[in-house]
């Protein structure tokens, strides 16, 4: 049992695990944290009555601190990378769990025409097919007027003299090559054990204590999972038995049902037995998405508890999500109202989100070069593209014969959740549609992102950049006579920064929050396009439809 220990704590030290841990750790402590400062700032702004979410205003806060602290002291660039950047790309890729709660809610504020239904879907895919295209080729070709009207010709990709690197997959999470060597390290101690007893290869047996050293790293590997159940086990079960309070049980199993779904996609992308058919192996990947198992198996089990209590699903969801935000539930409480009656399970999945969208202003400050010299296409885009969508986007539902109050929530179709929900609620329109629509639109990018970029050839990734620098070096080095290569070469790496800044414009106003955790995902070099866009294209929209002229006008619309 000791020895049992020992190596599970060596197992734990090791670098890439200990950083992948500490990496998780942070991350969810700064969910907590930055409740600390969202929830009395969203509490003020309710009691002012302004539509704006909090979790905005923090994110621009910690964005602009980290910029200042940068102007002042040249290493907050050092620190960040050193300390901050694992945890927010944690966040970055789990972020996409804040929004399960939401989609579950159909279940209770579901359409009740059925005619409704194909209407809707039918609106739903024009304007999201007619949003990427035009999206893509308006910053497509903001880009590239801002790069002549700044008089940008060339530009080269030196590792040495620009410090500052793309996101690598160390930094997120730990490679396999590390569990090659492993492999590669027991079999040549197996090796060892046979010349030492003068045995044949082919019947040497694994040292003493491989087998244990396979459940200790099969244990690390999964260790979210166990920790979960531990928890379930040891805080959410009792809680419930003694208080009848079902949310602290319930947000750790929506937790397990996360991590089951994260590790089942995985384990598809790594099944050996799916490669010899890369169409299956795409299409069954694709449907695995996170969010839709998360939901499927969420879903499930709200209806089995309505039929095992014998209550509606109505009242079952009702106390699964109470509240909009978290903070509506505290100042609830705050007023007098119970715990149990004020936070449900949904309620606590909030924060996620919230911490999600925060981190987005660290990522900000990462690509902050990179943002400044396309900040006119990124504004320009979004400018043009949100008087666009508020009006047309409510006409095509009209024409399509949706009802108003359904079809102003085409207005806000693609805007994060956070700042489309206030915006509707002026309007007037279906906020649980338009959550419904961002849902769909972010779930779409993210089953089918990776073939999209894959298709259009954009080199977001670094070692894609990696692979294009080597060839561009490559043909300095063949001399005079291929010049003219060279030059294609640095056209071709001009027009890859343009579809790369185009690409990130495009997913961040047409899937918002869940394609930007995406681009985290894929460690992918639109990340901060996509998360300024995001923001902008969402800030834009929410000032539009303030405007008393602009939302009668809207509003007008659907009446004809």
């Amino acid at each position: 049992m000791d020895s049992f220990i020992q190596q599970l704590c060596r197992a734990l030290h090791k670098p890439e695990t200990a950083k992948r841990y500490r990496d998780a750790g942070v991350g969810l402590a700064f969910v907590g944290l930055i409740q600390v400062l969202v929830v009395p700032i969203q509490i003020t702004l309710d009691i002012y009555s302004i539509n704006l979410p909090a979790s905005i205003l923090v994110m621009l806060l910690f964005s602009s601190l980290l910029l200042i602290a940068n102007c002042i002291h040249r290493g907050t660039e050092k620190l960040y990378s050193k300390h901050l950047r694992g945890p927010t790309d944690f966040l970055g890729r789990h972020m996409s769990f804040g929004f399960v709660a939401s989609f579950i809610m159909l279940n209770r504020d579901h359409i009740s025409n059925v005619m409704d239904v194909p209407r809707i879907a039918g609106a739903f895919f024009i304007t999201t097919f007619v949003g990427y295209i035009s999206t893509y080729l308006v910053a497509f070709g903001s880009s590239k007027l801002e790069q002549r009207l700044r008089g940008v010709r060339e530009k080269v990709f030196d590792v040495e003299s620009h410090p500052k690197s793309w996101p690598s997959p160390p930094a997120a999470w730990p490679a396999p090559p590390t569990d090659r060597g492993a492999k590669r390290i027991s079999q040549l101690s197996r090796i060892s054990v046979a010349i030492s007893n003068e045995k044949p290869f082919i019947s040497a047996e694994a040292v003493k204590g491989g087998s244990v050293s396979q459940l200790i790293e099969q244990i690390v590997r999964t260790g979210p999972l166990w920790i979960c159940i531990f928890l379930l086990a040891i805080i959410g079960v009792p809680i419930y038995l003694a208080t009848k309070y079902e949310a602290p049980c319930e947000v750790l199993c929506f937790i397990l049902f996360w991590i089951l779904s994260v590790r089942f996609q995985r384990s598809l992308k790594s099944s050996y037995s799916l490669l010899r058919f890369p169409y299956l192996r795409s299409a069954v990947v694709i449907s695995a998405n996170p969010v839709l198992v998360t939901w499927a198996i969420g879903t499930a089990y709200l209806w089995i508890k309505a039929g095992y209590t014998g209550r509606s699903i109505d009242v079952i969801i009702t106390e699964f999500h109470r509240h909009q935000t978290l903070a509506e539930s505290i100042y609830a409480i705050a007023k007098g109202g119970r715990i149990s009656s004020n936070i449900g399970a949904g309620d606590l999945s909030g924060p996620v989100l919230d911490a999600g969208i925060v981190c987005m202003g660290f990522k900000m400050f990462e690509y902050r070069k990179e943002l400044w010299k396309s900040v006119y296409t990124v504004l320009a885009t979004c400018a043009l593209l949100a008087v666009a969508n508020v009006f047309l986007n409510v006409m095509i539902a009209r024409a399509l014969g949706l009802q108003p109050a359904d079809a102003l929530a085409f207005a806000a179709r693609s805007v994060t959740i956070a700042l489309g929900v206030p915006a509707i609620e002026g309007l007037g329109g279906s906020t649980t549609l338009m959550s419904a629509l961002v849902i769909f639109g972010g779930i779409i990018f993210q089953m089918g992102g990776d073939w999209l970029f894959s298709l259009l050839r954009i080199n977001d990734q670094e070692h894609q950049l990696k692979s294009n620098d080597s060839n561009s070096s490559y043909t300095e080095t063949t001399g005079s006579t291929d010049m003219w290569k060279e030059k294609n070469a640095q056209k071709q790496i001009t027009r890859t920064d343009n579809a790369v800044i185009a690409a990130g414009v495009t997913v961040g106003i047409n899937a918002a929050a869940m394609g930007t955790a995406h681009l985290i995902e894929r460690d992918s070099r639109t990340t901060a396009y996509s998360a300024l866009s995001m923001t902008l294209f969402g800030a834009m929209t929410v000032v539009l439809t303030a405007v008393p002229s602009v939302s009668e006008t809207i509003v007008s619309l659907t009446w004809r």
